[in-house]
């Protein structure tokens, strides 16, 4: 099926320095020098929605329709997407999503309110979905040898949740913009310097029309760096004709064009954010609590997305305030903000302090974001509340 023959009604989305930061190719680490750092936000208006009694957990994805609509992914339940008025504020039914076709739904786009994209977690898949949850067309990603591999071993990688986007359909060019997630980084540490971090899927020829954009930093350090799922992989965001490139554990910014060039490199942090130190790998260690504790005790960088309404990219940081155990005794969210160049504008922090083990999770919304509320997740509260709104 051609999307571009759906109607097509999709938001703004996007759900992906200071004073003319230098650019660079050799990819060194930039911080930019801001005056404008660590001011307050005004009070972020809370939306106060109460969460039906069959939703609950952490919130996998979210797209925003029509500028009022957000479908959501969540925990529980985790075969429907949830669909909530964002004017009215509240929850006004779902889609059913077939067990037998999505394992474990990680991603979301809304093409029109028949046509509805959803990819999964396990296996590198895209359906395109309608109003009832039948499935109307599957776009396999799957592919050995998408690039080559000099050792035992092919390349690997998922649609999995965490930061970012999971995919982005572009209507005019009939395809997908897919970060390439990888599963196995850590084995492959020789390897993946060459490791593209960016791919286009044709939905013509279903297949890859390219692959491009490289990983950066600690992410290709001949060390066997181990970093949690949810900050081992590439952020990005498309406006137009290009592409910004965004790593958690990394503070500078990489753009492309579209066609898989590499444009310049913006500095995307200031020198006062101190990124948390990566696990080294370790077969002994290697488990499930060992990596996600790294969240109770390390800063790092989570959302980045484009906010079309004021033409503005947001990145969010989020500082851990360490205690005397050596773990986070609280969190708080700072926001950068950068122009339609990717040059830093400003800095500020949100009024709310976080639990030292709190994850964040922001979406674009209107003329600023969404955002989780500041508390532990509970099944009787909807945690995506605060509205935090941004001037031009």
């Amino acid at each position: 099926m051609n999307l571009q023959k759906a109607p097509v009604f999709y938001l703004y989305l996007i759900l992906q320095g200071f004073w003319g930061c230098t650019s660079s190719s050799q990819h060194q680490e930039e911080f930019c020098k801001s005056e404008k750092s660590n001011q307050f936000f005004p009070k972020a208006e809370n939306l106060e929605i109460i969460a039906q009694q069959d939703f609950g957990g952490t919130i996998r994805s979210s797209f925003i329709f029509q500028d009022t609509l957000i479908y959501l992914l969540a925990d529980k339940p985790k075969h429907e997407i949830k669909i909530l008025d964002l004017k009215n504020r509240q929850f006004i039914g779902g889609v059913p999503l077939d067990p037998n076709f999505f394992d474990f739904p990680s991603g979301i786009q809304v093409i029109s309110k028949d046509s509805i994209l959803v990819s999964d977690f396990h296996f590198p898949m895209i359906r395109l979905i309608n109003s009832l949850g039948e499935v109307l067309d599957t776009y396999n990603l799957y592919k050995e040898n998408l690039w080559e591999m000099p050792k035992e071993g092919f390349a690997n990688f998922g649609l999995y949740g965490g930061f970012g986007i999971d995919f982005q359909y572009i209507p005019e060019r009939n395809s997908f913009l897919v970060p390439l997630r990888q599963l196995d980084q850590w084995y492959f540490a020789k390897e993946k310097k060459n490791f593209p971090a960016i791919g286009e899927f044709s939905l013509e020829t279903r297949d890859f029309s390219k692959v491009f954009g490289k990983y950066e930093g600690l992410y290709v350090s001949d060390e066997n760096f181990l970093l949690p799922f949810y900050l081992s992989h590439p952020i990005i965001e498309r406006v137009e004709n290009q592409i910004i490139l965004s790593f958690s554990m990394n503070p500078n910014l990489y753009v492309y064009s579209l066609d898989g060039k590499f444009l310049q490199q913006k500095c995307g942090s200031i020198s006062e954010f101190e990124l948390g130190e990566p696990l080294r790998y370790d077969i002994n260690d290697y488990d499930s609590d060992g990596i996600m504790n790294f969240n109770k005790g390390n800063s790092y960088f989570g959302e980045f997305f484009y906010v079309k309404d004021v033409e503005r990219f947001i990145r969010v940081y989020w500082k851990c305030e360490i205690g005397k155990k050596g773990e986070c005794k609280s969190k708080q969210a700072f926001v950068l903000i950068f122009d339609r160049d990717v040059n830093l504008l400003e800095v500020r922090k949100t009024n709310e302090i976080f639990e030292g083990d709190a994850y964040s999770y922001q979406v674009p919304y209107q003329n600023g974001f969404l955002s989780k509320l500041a508390t532990r997740e509970s099944d009787d509260q909807f945690i995506l509340s605060l509205y935090y709104q941004l001037d031009k």
